[in-house]
């Protein structure tokens, strides 16, 4: 077991001490009693509140309550935490200790921590609203709707606001936790992570983040939630820089600490997301018992304008409708003579009396098997026509029994508005297991993170590794050579090359070469920008004249065929690693920022993946190979700070490196 002592505690306990209970916190304490667990109040000045029996001190309970929900401000925090601990207790939810402290809030959170780390114990907040269990025990400032509904899916959120919208969602998603974890001040984001990983009642975790306090942590509980089969969907807000980073290579420049993130995030098959709309979307799909499998999509709607819609956002999304077979097309029309052409989202409106027509068309395209997400649209609002209700339920309840007589097959309502449909509709889609997404945009955007996720590859890094340390010598950026040596020792091809001090020795490297060749200066960075670059010399004289033009030493590199420029990098995140990048190389990666990133350890089937996913051909595979390779030396050699080669000259005959940047840290 990894996960850390006293989170089970924290969470799932028996007993809670609600110290400082008052009329002032009157839901809190109504939320605790109604839990179903032992409450106990301990205020010295009341016998009782709301009912709940008051004794005058923790030491006083006829029991040790193996949780204290301390509802005192922070002038008394630290007091209340001390006797409870020297009650015996070792869990503790602190809401307080916010702006309401002003500047005594950081010390203050400073000292209750140093105690809690010293006395073993577990520590939820300070600054937060506490921690929320569908059908369980409860410590939340304030009371959560009963409309929350019980299931597998931990949410943390670091802001408590964010949290409590999970509690007001009418039961969307089936919870088997909310968190809100405020400053973190001693079990943090990572932590319940880990717990989440081995906890068996949940199957999937949303996270909310605003920082991520132990970068190297988080990473190992992303990647037991990956091993574990348990999708995280994360949405991360307030991203910046993590630390200045001068931009000697392009790949530096471009990766930064927000695309880390995220490429950590795919690289332990996290689905992030990117506001909080299509947070709740994908987690009430994970909330379900089926998720989808594949990305084979299709729909029905009730009007030509929405399928369209739908296909648009499917698309954008990465999970386009493909059209129907010939097959299936003649089913449908058999069926109903007024499908013309039916399309994939079908348009069944004014095809036939919509009881018949979308049960039906329904049936069909679930018994193609060609589909591993079925769909279907309808304009549920509180505010229509009540007359289209029938069709509208026959619908939802086709799904929910198309779903439970095929093997495989994810079947779900969306919706066109954004807002709630009627209260009866979401009850019946609970009571049915069938999502009701809202919007066409978000709910396409969720089906296709859930649906295109990759689980994890498991990735060993390099058992040996070339040496190359007689190469690294010094900090900053080597010159070109020494980088291309470093790079070739790991088997990435470059254009032969001869370093020459003189333009008699430019002359003597071309007559050894051969023609063209080129001719560039030794040692700078970005020498094409800086015109430190001379192409298409055809001999020796020419290239003596290019040395004596650049002056002091040049290399002189046989001149590869024109092809496509294809960069590859790795760039050090200071908290999240080794980043390796692929795109569009040569100057043009100047204007663009259209690389796709992945974080290390990466095998060459994952790079290969990589590879695809930037839109870059790579017909024998050096490209997939030279990310590896990249992958291989930044394990092996943590002094390297960034590794560029660009570009790579891509042809159908071979794929060539013709510059090469190695930085290493100071």
């Amino acid at each position: 077991m990894h996960a850390v002592p006293g989170v089970r505690s924290l969470l799932f306990p028996s007993s809670i001490a609600i110290v400082g209970a008052s009329p002032r916190n009157v839901a809190a304490v109504e939320t605790v009693v109604e839990s179903g667990v032992l409450a106990l109040g301990v205020n010295p000045n009341r016998d009782e509140v709301a009912g709940l029996r008051c004794w005058p001190s923790v030491a006083a309970l006829p029991v040790v309550p193996e949780l204290a929900f301390l509802m005192v401000n922070h002038e008394r925090v630290e007091a209340a935490f001390e006797e409870a601990a020297a009650a015996g207790v070792r869990a503790f939810v602190v809401p307080g200790v916010g702006a309401e402290a002003g500047t005594a809030a950081l010390p203050t959170t400073e000292r209750l921590a140093a105690r809690a780390r010293e006395l073993g114990a577990a520590l939820l907040g300070p600054n937060c609203m506490g921690f929320y269990v569908p059908g369980g025990a409860s410590a939340w400032n304030g009371r959560p709707e009963t409309t929350t509904a019980a299931g597998h899916v931990a949410v943390l959120c670091q802001s408590g606001s964010i949290a409590d919208a999970f509690l007001s969602l009418g039961g969307r998603i089936g919870l088997r936790c909310v968190i809100s974890s405020g400053a973190e001040a001693v079990i943090d984001a990572a932590d319940y992570l880990s717990f989440f990983a081995e906890d068996e009642g949940t199957r999937a975790v949303g996270l909310f983040l605003e920082t991520v306090r132990r970068p190297g942590a988080f990473v190992d509980a992303l990647r037991r939630c990956a091993e574990a089969g348990k999708p995280v969907v994360c949405l991360k807000v307030g991203r910046s820089e993590a630390a200045a980073r001068a931009a000697l290579s392009h790949t530096g420049a471009l990766v930064g600490s927000d695309r880390a993130f995220s490429a950590v995030l795919r690289r332990y098959a996290a689905i992030e997301v990117g506001d909080f709309h299509e947070l709740v979307e994908t987690l009430e799909i994970l909330g379900c018992d089926r998720w989808p499998k594949g990305t084979r999509i299709a729909g029905i709607s009730e009007s030509g304008g929405e399928c369209a819609l739908l296909a648009d956002h499917a698309e954008a999304a990465g999970i386009p409708f493909a059209p129907l077979s010939d097959a299936l097309a003649g089913e449908l029309s058999a069926a109903f003579p007024n499908y013309l052409a039916p399309g994939n989202p079908l348009d069944a409106w004014g095809i036939a009396d919509e009881t018949e027509v979308y049960p039906r068309s329904l049936e069909l395209l679930a018994a193609s098997g060609d589909f591993d997400v079925l769909l279907a649209q309808a304009d549920l609002s509180q505010f229509r026509d009540r007359t289209n209700d029938e069709w509208c339920e026959l619908t939802l309840r086709t799904l929910a029994r198309i779903r439970d007589g095929s093997e495989g097959l994810f079947c779900a309502m969306t919706t066109v508005h954004s807002a709630d449909p009627p209260r009866r509709f979401q009850e019946l889609a609970g009571e049915l297991d069938v999502a009701l997404l809202r919007g066409p945009r978000d709910g396409m955007r969720a089906v296709a993170g859930v649906a295109s996720r990759v689980p994890l590859v498991a990735v060993d890094a390099a058992a040996r590794t070339p040496d190359v340390s007689d190469l690294l010598r010094g900090s900053g950026a080597l010159p070109e050579h020494e980088s291309s040596l470093v790079l070739e020792r790991f088997g990435v091809p470059f254009a032969e090359r001869r370093r020459a001090a003189t333009p008699t020795e430019a002359a003597a490297a071309f007559d050894e070469l051969g023609g063209p060749v080129v001719v560039k200066v030794d040692g700078l960075a970005h020498k094409a920008r800086e015109g430190g670059v001379i192409v298409g010399v055809t001999s020796a004289r020419g290239a003596a004249g290019a040395a004596r033009q650049l002056g002091g030493s040049v290399l002189v590199a046989r001149q590869v065929e024109p092809g496509a420029e294809v960069l590859c990098g790795m760039s050090r995140d200071p908290d999240f690693g080794p980043i390796l990048a692929v795109g569009r190389g040569g100057v043009a990666v100047e204007e663009a920022d259209d690389v796709v990133l992945a974080s290390a350890p990466l095998d060459r089937a994952s790079a290969a993946q990589l590879v695809a996913a930037a839109g870059v051909d790579d017909p024998a595979g050096t490209i997939a190979a030279t990310l590896a390779a990249l992958s291989d030396l930044s394990l092996a050699e943590p002094r390297i700070e960034s590794v560029e080669v660009n570009p790579l000259i891509v042809t159908m005959s071979a794929t060539t490196a013709v510059d090469a940047l190695v930085v290493l840290s100071n």
